[in-house]
């Protein structure tokens, strides 16, 4: 937990807040936390203003957080995509007379809460008002976290709703999500109602109740060619056709697999870590990880060849030469056939 959802929890609220990044669940908690430790119930209706900045001014949301609560104590004012703090550039033009917000946060008034939601990886650290926000508010990083980060969210969780589930069972529940915080506490959150009266959630359960995504059964796909389970791997393949998952998309994201395990081999070969390799390739670091053990079984020259023949593929279905399902079942057992090879 956040030590800011903390302060929260035990009603020591600031009067403005300032959330950065792009995690939806931390983004999505803490607004739900102002709420419910802010507002009673009813409250909300009157008092409880969710604006964009991309639609009106910042004049509005200061002339909302200055109009006294009706019914209450308290008025909540959520600001979301504060761009003129970024070094983006607003699509819709709207005006800002940003010295109404700096007159604000140089003097905030004690019955209402502020909150700005900057759905960015960073603001512009150069301007002024960027400055004095963050010097007068609270602010909370909602950043994806890492490996580790992830699993510790989980056991607080876990442990919030005195639950246990072993250290594989949450490792596999990582892996599955593919590192994503978001997805990883929305299947928690299916896993915790399921094993609400045995209060234990073992492997078995996280294998059979965790939904996969198309990216990571594409993952899981490759996983089954490289141990040479050619009957595991057209078994996934079969299930997506059964799920109306169009050829060519799984054709896009098997070449995405494979270029990513390219490029993270060449990287490795330049001396990149794989936290380096993630930062380059703009890419989740877990999933650089999971690949990175994939790289290992391909040669550069059969990637290459690899990569080509989905080149091939993808030309062929996009000109209507040939079964399109069928074209994908080759390619797995030619892939087979050269893994073969090299053993």
């Amino acid at each position: 937990m956040l030590p800011e959802w903390k302060q929260i929890r035990s009603k020591k609220i600031s009067p403005v807040y300032l959330i950065i990044g792009t995690e939806d669940y931390i983004i999505n908690e803490t607004k739900q936390l102002l709420i419910d430790n802010i507002l009673d119930g009813e409250e909300v209706e009157f008092n409880y203003a969710n604006l964009d900045l991309e639609e009106m001014p910042i004049e509005v949301v200061v002339q909302e957080a200055e109009s006294m609560p009706f019914f209450g104590d308290k008025r909540l004012v959520m600001a979301n995509n504060p761009i003129f703090l970024t070094s983006e550039k607003s699509k819709n033009k709207v005006e800002h007379d940003t010295a109404k917000l700096e007159a604000y946060l140089n003097e905030p008034v004690d019955y209402s809460v502020l909150c700005f939601v900057a759905r960015v990886e960073k603001l512009d650290e150069r301007k002024k008002l960027t400055k004095l926000l963050k010097k007068t508010a609270t602010v909370i990083e909602a950043k994806r976290p890492n490996e580790n980060e992830l699993k510790k969210w989980i056991e607080a969780k876990l442990q919030e709703n005195d639950i246990h589930m072993s250290q594989s069972a949450i490792n596999r529940l990582t892996e599955l999500t593919s590192g994503q915080l978001t997805t990883a506490m929305n299947e928690l959150q299916k896993l915790m109602l399921y094993c609400f009266e045995t209060k234990e959630i073992t492997i078995q359960d996280v294998e059979s109740l965790v939904v996969r995504s198309l990216e990571q059964n594409i993952f899981l796909l490759l996983d089954k060619m490289i141990a040479m389970d050619i009957a595991g791997a057209l078994r996934i393949y079969y299930d997506l056709l059964k799920q109306k998952e169009e050829p060519i998309k799984i054709l896009a994201l098997i070449s995405s697999q494979f270029r990513l395990l390219n490029q993270l081999k060449l990287l490795e070969q330049q001396g990149y870590s794989q936290q380096q390799a993630a930062t380059k390739l703009k890419v989740h670091p877990f999933r650089v990880k999971l690949a990175s053990k994939q790289a290992k079984n391909f040669s550069e020259n059969k990637l290459n060849q690899a990569l080509k023949r989905l080149a091939e593929i993808d030309y062929e279905m996009k000109t209507g030469f040939g079964d399109k399902e069928q074209k994908l079942e080759w390619f797995l057992f030619e892939l087979q056939d050269n893994r073969q090879k090299t053993v």
